[in-house]
């Protein structure tokens, strides 16, 4: 595995005993059964948060700074060691703070793509590395040569072995024959079983089923006796043509039938740039207040595929616009679910012309919004560092790259 290796520019709360004299207000507990929302540089407070929720953040996801250039006030050669410092130290607590079962989605674009990959190989391991979720943005961003349309979301779990397989659910619409004149309407076959040679004879799903002219078919099947029963009774198990029905059992698929596939690592089913931006402008009251939103169809989908638990905790400690929250509301009303958010973001200073101070006031407002419209509740919390300094905290993260 390639070793990446950088200047390390150390930040203020690389001192334990500064950290140690933080406190939240008000004070934070692990017994809390509402949304979080935490004012404050993120690097701090997720220290803080080690010894409440460490192994047990289900689920983060982070838009961070991209190192575009625009980020940081140094000269190029220094700036992704800046930005590398600045990631190693965050994503080292994401790891910490993951439950054994858990994942984490980064996004980024192609400027520090490689570097981040390399980067979360050596945090993560490389062996837990799940995949590249390319979410295609709308009309890209283009330059002499070529046009980009993707934009990057590593994910890592924390252990691939505990991470439960990732499923997408999605309905049939492309069925066109009925070879057995089903009343129900058309319908395509799906395998059922793995082949005799891959078949294990001490999973609990090896089995043997007889077809209706009395062929024995032994062998491991996707569904457990039970189910195969079920669908043995509902006439979805086609065995071939009668009267031979000696066919390699297969099951029934109809027009409208919803089934769970390995989701594809390209998004190209949620919202694009410009929706987000529309739905933002239009959630705040007032247009461009807060620059490139993410859809909240992208981070539902990245929460539903990894099928975490309906009571899942899910962090983001790089709020933005507070794009996390809301999804994490929609799921909570689609299925019941009790989902709770931990979100982190800077109180940055935001142009005058703003109504709002700062971001996370921006995000706040945004929060407040959605829990009235979702019936959600959700804790405000401050993290006072300011007064702890001894010299200017750098102004790190940006409104570019924020969710």
């Amino acid at each position: 595995m390639p070793k990446l290796t950088w200047d390390d520019f150390p930040e203020e709360f690389d001192n334990p005993s500064l950290i140690k004299n933080l406190k939240f207000e008000p004070e934070l507990s692990s017994s809390e059964n509402q949304h979080i929302f935490i004012s404050s540089d993120n690097y701090p407070a997720l220290q803080k948060l080690l010894p409440i929720y460490e192994d047990k953040i289900n689920l983060i996801y982070i838009d961070p700074p991209y190192n575009t250039g625009n980020n940081f006030a140094y000269k190029d050669s220094f700036a992704r060691d800046e930005w590398l410092s600045f990631m190693n130290r965050r994503l080292k607590l994401a790891q910490k703070l993951l439950a054994p079962s858990g994942c984490i989605f980064i996004a980024i674009d192609q400027s520090e793509l490689h570097y981040l990959k390399i980067l979360c190989d050596q945090i993560f391991g490389e062996q837990n590395y799940v995949n590249d979720f390319m979410w295609l943005h709308g009309k890209g961003k283009k330059d002499t040569w070529s046009r980009t349309l993707q934009q990057h979301t590593l994910c890592y779990a924390k252990d691939k072995h505990q991470l439960v397989p990732f499923t997408e659910i999605t309905q049939t619409a492309w069925a066109s024959t009925n070879k057995d004149k089903d009343p129900r309407g058309n319908w395509f076959s799906g395998s059922v079983s793995f082949s005799e040679k891959r078949s294990n004879p001490n999973h609990k799903n090896y089995f043997s089923i007889t077809s209706p002219s009395g062929k024995v078919w032994t062998r491991q099947w996707q569904r457990t006796r039970e189910e195969m029963n079920q669908l043995l009774a509902d006439n979805r198990i086609y065995f071939g043509p009668a009267p031979a029905y000696n066919a390699v059992p297969r099951i029934k698929i109809f027009n409208e039938d919803t089934q769970k596939i390995i989701p594809r690592n390209i998004i190209d089913e949620v919202e694009s740039t410009r929706h987000a931006q529309t739905h933002l402008d239009e959630l705040l009251g007032q247009k461009g207040l807060f620059e490139n939103p993410k859809p909240v169809g992208l981070i539902s989908h990245l929460i539903e595929i990894t099928s975490m638990p309906k009571d899942a905790l899910i962090m983001d400690f790089f709020a933005g616009s507070g794009t996390t929250f809301e999804a994490v509301c929609q799921l909570n009303k689609k299925d019941g679910g009790t989902r709770q958010a931990i979100l982190i973001q800077k109180p940055e200073v935001l142009p005058e012309k703003s109504p709002y101070r700062t971001i996370a006031d921006l995000c706040w407002q945004r929060i407040q919004t959605n829990a009235v419209q979702y019936g959600q509740a959700c804790k405000k919390i401050q993290l006072d560092y300011k007064n702890q300094l001894k010299k200017p905290f750098a102004e790190w993260e940006s409104v570019r790259g924020c969710i």
